[in-house]
């Protein structure tokens, strides 16, 4: 049995909330960090995968096989499983009926084309041409089923929270019926296909490039899948390992050839920089939001100063560790929609603060050291989950600056269960937090009456009517509502962006050719991968 190299191992542990990989949901996954040291051998003996004695590259083909994570006794559903290694796994068993790109814009793939009249009545094709690992072909019927089953899952309800119906047309086609207009209702089609039938199993068949074999430790390549003889990897096996500090480890020393991290995770690891780390973009915005019956941040005028309060660049390259995108307004700087005409209007700003604090008439009338706005001393409460270093470190440094114009914060710093009680409450008047956007840009669910995520009870009708425009336009009047609604947020502030997180897939030096995933499927490019294990 090969040792184990001993080093100092800085780990983050798993906590309760579980970041999804895909679906609407707000979270708050929040790390704590703890240290573990192992006194090192003075003398190490040499052992295949160490890089005693051996070039550093050849250490990365330990074992001459490419392996992934999994976990024992949980089920690759990519619907249903808990597991996050599982997911990762499914990834390669299961396509998603798009693809979005590097700007999360839809391209087709399962999903071949798709045609609307008015935004709510919608026609899509299918590549009847595909073939599920069961041996039968994939149609509407399937794309029908996938749709409904996400539909009625928690990872997926939001996402899919306006559609009315699906219909199944043809071998070739289906529908969907939406109760209001969204010409970009396409972009949510970014999840995993599973065969009609099949997808409430704890193993669905999917028309991914592998299927699980079946003693359940390997993935074997399909031969039907499109290009197969051509794909590098004929199988990829599956390891099982559970503590964090054996994943790191085994990763390491090369038992694992690619891992995925979140540094902002609670199940983040210090993996070594000697990798390669591939940083992908997600649509994890943090931002900060507000309760709207605030005595000051109830009103958009003064929620409108707070974008000039935050370095957002500080943030990133400190507390996200570079892990983050800057991000002035709630959508990614990468899509083809971010209104960079706007977004440079709202950076970090010291003499912009005071410019709105002068024109909001701003004074310390009792010269307590705390301004008062519209004869309303500055004290507001702000609310942060403590669990995580960097959410914290980021609230902590925008609080600083607001102290510094004169506002008195006083800050509520709370473990998950805590801050999630107090989220509901609303015993506060900011707080920081954490959402993963769907592809569409749709901020309904965050900030118009009703929506799930609107802890602060934000209500004004032009922002719903802004939205409802952006959503329900297309052509020429795309560009026009999208400029009109991300000029009213910046004005208003219905909440206020901060970052948008990367996610990271790490694999060794030497093993893999340089890969291209994307937040919904780290695999989506397998098919050119170069791979040397020998």
């Amino acid at each position: 049995m090969r040792p184990f190299l001993k080093k100092t191992i800085c780990l983050l542990l798993a906590g309760a909330f579980a970041l999804g990989l895909a679906g609407c949901d707000l979270h708050m996954e929040m790390p704590v960090e703890v240290s573990e040291s192992a006194e090192a051998s003075p003398t190490p003996a040499p052992a295949e995968g160490q890089s005693i004695g051996q070039a550093l590259a050849d250490t990365y083909k330990a074992d001459h096989i490419f392996s992934l994570n999994c976990v024992d006794g949980e089920s690759f559903n990519p619907y249903t499983t808990n597991s996050h290694w599982n997911k990762v796994v499914s990834m390669l068993m299961y396509e998603t009926l798009v693809n979005a790109d590097s700007s999360f814009e839809a391209q087709p793939n399962l999903v071949t084309s798709w045609q609307t009249d008015d935004g709510m009545h919608w026609t899509f094709y299918v590549d009847t041409s595909r073939k599920f690992h069961s041996g039968g072909h994939m149609t509407g019927s399937d794309a029908v089923a996938t749709i409904d089953q996400a539909r009625y899952t928690d990872r997926y309800a939001k996402r899919f929270a306006n559609v009315v119906s699906t219909g199944y047309l043809d071998e070739e086609s289906f529908t969907v019926t939406l109760s209001q207009p969204n010409w970009r209702f396409y972009e949510l089609l970014t999840i995993p296909c599973v065969e009609s039938g099949s997808g409430y199993s704890s193993l669905p068949a999917g028309t991914g490039p592998y299927k699980l074999n079946s003693r359940g430790n390997a993935l074997d390549l399909d031969p039907n899948y499109p290009g197969a003889g051509a794909m590098s990897l004929k199988t990829i096996h599956l390891k099982k390992y559970v503590a964090s500090e054996d994943i790191l480890q085994a990763f390491e020393d090369s038992y694992l050839d690619l891992v995925t991290n979140n540094p902002m995770d609670m199940s983040s690891l210090g993996y070594s920089t000697s990798n390669i780390i591939k940083y992908v973009d997600t649509t994890n915005l943090h931002y900060i939001g507000y309760n709207a019956m605030s005595p000051i941040f109830g009103q958009g005028i003064y929620r409108s100063i707070v974008t000039y309060a935050i370095d957002r660049a500080t943030i990133v390259s400190g507390a996200m560790q570079g892990s983050a995108e800057v991000a002035e307004l709630p959508i990614h700087p990468s899509s083809a929609l971010y209104p960079k005409s706007i977004a440079r209007n709202l950076g970090y700003s010291r003499d912009s603060l005071d410019i709105a604090l002068q024109n909001l008439g701003a004074t310390d009338v009792d010269y307590d050291g705390v301004i008062e706005l519209g004869g309303i001393p500055a004290n507001v409460i702000f609310l942060v989950c403590s669990d995580s270093p960097a959410k914290l470190a980021a609230a902590r440094q925008i609080a600083g600056v607001l102290r510094d114009i004169g506002f008195n914060v006083t800050m509520r710093e709370l473990n998950a269960a805590d801050y999630d009680a107090a989220l509901k409450d609303g015993g506060y008047d900011l707080y920081y937090a954490e959402v993963k956007i769907c592809n569409d840009w749709d901020l309904s669910q965050l900030v118009t009456p009703g929506g799930s995520l609107n802890f602060g009870g934000i209500s004004d009708p032009n922002l719903t009517g802004y939205i409802q425009a952006f959503l329900g336009s297309n052509g020429d009047m795309l560009a026009v509502n999208t400029e009109n609604l991300y000029q009213y947020i910046a004005q208003t502030a219905p909440i206020t962006a901060v970052c948008f997180e990367k996610t990271q897939v790490l694999y060794h030096r030497g093993v893999l050719s340089t890969i291209s995933p994307n937040q919904d499927n780290f695999f989506v490019d397998i098919r050119d991968w170069k791979v040397d294990l020998d």
